[in-house]
């Protein structure tokens, strides 16, 4: 039981540590850099280019001809230490910024056609181990269109209902054409019918393009799953 509690409070510490350290880590890495440029500055004893005319330059310091051109700094053995590229012009910089950002476009397409690789792969896998076989599929299509009719025989019925209280209505509504005016709440129910009708036929349309989306997902489910298995 201690040692549990004591191999916890030690995880716990090296996790509470663990971001010191790898900044701890990140100063060093920089401190070595620095140390070896440093280093590398101190051997340097000329400079020297070429110019795109051919002719060489050298120098204790970067010759004046060297300007725009790159220049290679020398150890007193001859050895290039580094190079020092000269600055960009604003058509280099430019070009530069417009190949950074293609190559970000390209990485970042990538990337997502990555992810959408992996989307469909999980969907495929998905779609295997959902159905056994064919007729899987059609068994689970005609749930759905069961439940989709089901749904628009409700709204149907709902309409021949409201159907019929507008008959009723209406036949109350001629009685009002000896010139007599039909009360405030007659109005109101003969708007209200109207109303709901209305919206009972957008349910039955929106019902019926329910049943076509079924059936184009369905369609596309045995589709793909003929492609994974193989099968024509």
């Amino acid at each position: 039981m201690h040692r549990t509690a004591f191999s916890l409070t030690v995880c716990a510490l090296l996790l509470a540590a663990a971001p010191e350290a790898t900044l701890a880590q990140t100063k060093a890495d920089d401190a070595k850099e620095r140390a070896r440029i440093k280093a590398l500055r101190a051997q340097v004893r000329s400079y020297r280019c070429v110019t795109k005319g051919g002719r060489k330059y050298y120098g204790s310091t970067i010759p004046p001809q060297c300007t725009g051109e790159p220049v290679e700094a020398l150890s007193a053995q001859g050895m290039v230490l580094f190079r020092i590229d000269p600055p960009l012009t604003p058509e280099q910089r430019a070009a530069k910024a417009a190949e950074e950002q293609q190559a970000a476009e390209t990485e970042a397409a990538k990337r997502e056609a990555a992810r959408a690789a992996e989307v469909q792969a999980r969907r495929d896998r998905a779609l295997l181990q959902t159905y056994s076989d064919e007729q899987d599929i059609e068994r689970v299509r005609q749930r759905a269109l069961a439940s989709n009719h089901e749904a628009a025989a409700q709204v149907q019925a709902r309409m021949a209902q409201l159907r019929a209280r507008q008959e009723q209505l209406a036949k109350q509504g001629a009685q009002h054409n000896d010139g007599s005016q039909a009360s405030e709440k007659f109005q109101q129910d003969v708007k209200a019918v109207a109303y709901d009708l209305s919206l009972q036929e957008q349910l039955l349309e929106s019902r019926k393009r329910e049943a076509a989306e079924i059936n184009a997902r369905y369609d596309e489910e045995r589709r793909k799953y003929r492609e994974l298995t193989g099968r024509k």
